[in-house]
């Protein structure tokens, strides 16, 4: 199968991912868990992941929103540049509540560092919406040859506030298997805890590989409750050195709100 029909069954497929109200967190921690790695993954999603990456990288990835009864329009955008284990990213968010900063913008940088199976990362990002300059996030990452995973994140260190949003300090942990030989299918389930000791939301999901060039994904989620608060489902699509994700969100009662897509380029070949 020719790489632009894969890339053009990613743009078919696209649909949803649920927007956030006041806030929206990066697009990309919707779907990946923090302790999974590869493909920029320590820009958006755990900075620990970043020593784990062997490659240069540009990636952009879009979000739209389609509120109710409303058409669609694009709600996030984000350009991320890695370089080995230091990436640096851009976001922009468009807001729909009037009356109210209409946009913002927030600059990432991350670094990472790998050793023996052992990953360390810290990310800083700056915000142009809110009372606070900006917030801190740690990770960890432990990566063992038999296909297991485990990552720790601590976000929003500083408790920034993004449009009169207190942003809350979590402690986000995830353990993956994936199948060691060849990659082909991943499990992996994840918690978010405030650091005040609230359950915040549990997830679970995984991958399929159907061909070296096609792979699913899907994954279910619930909030601190206990209710199902969204399903969402996906393709990753593997060039020599492009790779293109669509993802597909629908929410508790079964209504598409977002759609998201994102394309990477590799400048050699990475991790996987």
């Amino acid at each position: 199968m020719r790489f632009s029909k894969i890339l053009g069954l990613a743009i078919l497929t696209l649909t949803a991912t649920p927007a956030a109200g006041q806030y929206r967190v990066t697009d990309v921690q919707t779907y990946r868990f923090v302790s999974e790695y590869g493909n920029a993954a320590g820009l958006w999603v755990n900075p620990a992941a970043s020593g784990y990456f062997n490659a240069s990288l540009l990636g952009g990835h879009v979000a739209f929103d389609r509120p109710e009864d409303r058409s669609w329009k694009a709600g996030q955008y984000l350009i991320g540049l890695q370089w080995g284990p230091v990436g640096f990213g851009y976001g922009h968010d468009e807001y729909r509540d009037p009356g109210r900063a209409p946009q913002g913008d927030s600059y990432t940088l991350s670094v990472g560092l790998a050793t023996r199976g052992n990953g360390f990362g810290v990310t800083r990002t700056w915000r142009t919406v809110g009372d606070a300059d900006g917030s801190w996030d740690l990770g960890y990452l432990f990566v063992a040859p038999s296909g297991f995973s485990l990552g720790l994140t601590w976000r929003d260190i500083g408790s920034p506030v993004v449009r009169d949003t207190l942003l809350d300090e979590r402690v986000v942990g995830a353990v993956t298997f994936r199948e060691p030989e060849t990659g082909r299918f991943s499990l992996s389930a994840q918690g978010d805890y405030r650091t005040t000791g609230d359950f915040r939301a549990f997830r679970i999901g995984g991958s399929w590989r159907v061909i070296p060039q096609l792979e699913f994904l899907a994954l279910a989620e619930w909030n601190g409750d206990g209710d199902f608060e969204s399903f969402r489902i996906g393709v990753n699509l593997h060039g020599t050195s492009t790779r293109a994700t669509g993802v597909a969100g629908l929410e508790s009662g079964g209504d598409v709100r977002s759609g998201s897509l994102g394309v990477s380029f590799l400048g050699r070949r990475g991790d996987r």
